[in-house]
């Protein structure tokens, strides 16, 4: 996929600087949706905060938010479904840093949060991230009133992408693994699950919000699975190529783990994220020049990490 200048948009500025204010609002809105500063428990909600403002390029709420104004809906409910689903990531990045899993010292240029709080604090921290993401989509959904799916929808759509069927699932395939019996297929499942999953629930989440036709949620969802995927390649080839400052967290993670680029080598793996990154650009045809933010999306994924 060849990459090009942000292009213009209708109303003036450019995609970059519309996902800019994308990512700004989202950052503006997270703090507000956690539980005021001093209420009980308190070492739990700091914690929470911690790692949900933590910097971050805020990509999946800004592909729900991206999703829903493409089909015409810019509205508080969707700013808070959106911030659910980077509640969701948050979550999952506490508990994929701990001891138990990959036992990470950095998240985003600071200490985890398994670390900053300790072990204890850390999973209930993640806990209370997850539900708050429920409550919020069940919120966002009712302010929304929308014809075609209803609140329950929402939520069924983002419990799918974290149970044992998506992001859990991905995880547990990936503990379970070893270095001898993982080959692409069963790699590209593991990460379409553990990472893309909260990909598609984003898109969806956007497409749900602003009533697109059932065909059109199809199309965003096949475009969210493949940017997903590439995603994660382009997580390993910075975990094989970047510096930690580069990077913001631990770096070399992946040494004696089969990744994308142990399998296919560096080259391998960029250029499988490329071919991924084409079919997503090209699932979104039928939605014409209204979908050049979500290929302005796919650019940044594919300039990340090279």
């Amino acid at each position: 996929m060849p990459l090009l200048p942000p292009r213009a948009r209708a109303g003036g500025g450019s995609l970059e600087s519309r996902l800019a204010e994308l990512t700004e609002e989202v950052n503006r809105r997270l703090p507000e949706l956690l539980p005021a500063a001093g209420e009980r428990p308190e070492r739990v909600h700091e914690a929470m905060l911690y790692a949900l403002t933590s910097p971050g390029k805020r990509l999946r709420p800004a592909l729900a938010l991206a999703v829903a104004e493409m089909f015409g809906q810019r509205s508080s409910a969707v700013l808070d479904l959106a911030c659910a689903v980077e509640m969701v990531h948050a979550c999952s990045l506490i508990f994929d840093d701990l001891p138990a899993m990959d036992n990470a010292l950095l998240r985003r240029g600071r200490p985890t949060v398994h670390r900053e709080f300790g072990e204890d604090t850390a999973q209930l921290a993640g806990l209370g991230l997850l539900n708050r993401a429920y409550a919020v989509v069940a919120s966002g959904a009712q302010r929304l009133a929308t014809r075609r799916y209803t609140g329950e929808d929402m939520i069924h759509h983002l419990a799918v992408a974290i149970g044992s069927d998506g992001l859990i699932g991905g995880q547990a395939l990936d503990l379970a693994s070893g270095v001898d019996d993982l080959d692409l297929e069963r790699l590209e499942y593991i990460h379409s699950h553990k990472t893309g999953a909260l990909f598609i629930a984003a898109g969806e989440l956007g497409a749900m919000a602003a009533d697109a036709r059932r065909r059109d949620l199809e199309t965003v969802t096949r475009y969210a699975k493949n940017l997903g995927l590439a995603f994660q390649i382009s997580d390993d080839l910075l975990d094989a190529t970047a510096s930690v400052e580069e990077s913001g967290k631990d770096v070399g993670q992946d040494a004696g783990k089969v990744t994308f680029v142990s399998l296919l080598g560096v080259t391998g793996a960029a250029t499988l994220a490329d071919e991924l990154l084409d079919f997503a650009v090209a699932s979104l045809a039928p939605l014409g020049r209204k979908a050049d933010p979500l290929r302005y999306l796919a650019e940044l994924v594919q300039r990340r990490g090279r």
